[in-house]
């Protein structure tokens, strides 16, 4: 009777264990998620605000900024710390750096 008992206190600490085990998966997912979208989410009424959303998230220096014909936004080069030269455009709207 005891080496059934102890087989299926075994079974109780796999099972909790696992469980524990997705949750921390499932929490670290989340947060991977939220961490992503960290951009500000505000209105970009000039070429200043569209180059320090930029430059916070890539670093290094902006070369210059252009706004873009139909004011949907803001065209940002920079080039970052190891030198290589991006640019980048600022949703006006939201403030977000869109992906190309």
């Amino acid at each position: 009777m005891s080496i059934n008992l102890s087989v299926l206190g075994i079974k109780m600490i796999l099972r909790v264990i696992l469980l524990t085990l997705l949750l921390s998966v499932v929490t670290l997912g989340a947060s991977s998620a939220l961490a992503i979208d960290k951009q500000p989410n505000k209105k970009v009424t000039s070429s200043k605000q569209a180059a320090k959303i930029v430059q916070k998230q890539y670093g290094g220096k902006v070369l210059n900024v252009k706004k873009q014909k139909n004011n949907s936004g803001y065209k940002v080069k920079i080039v970052k710390p190891n030198g290589h030269v991006v640019s980048k455009k600022v949703n006006a709207k939201t403030g977000k750096i869109e992906k190309h």
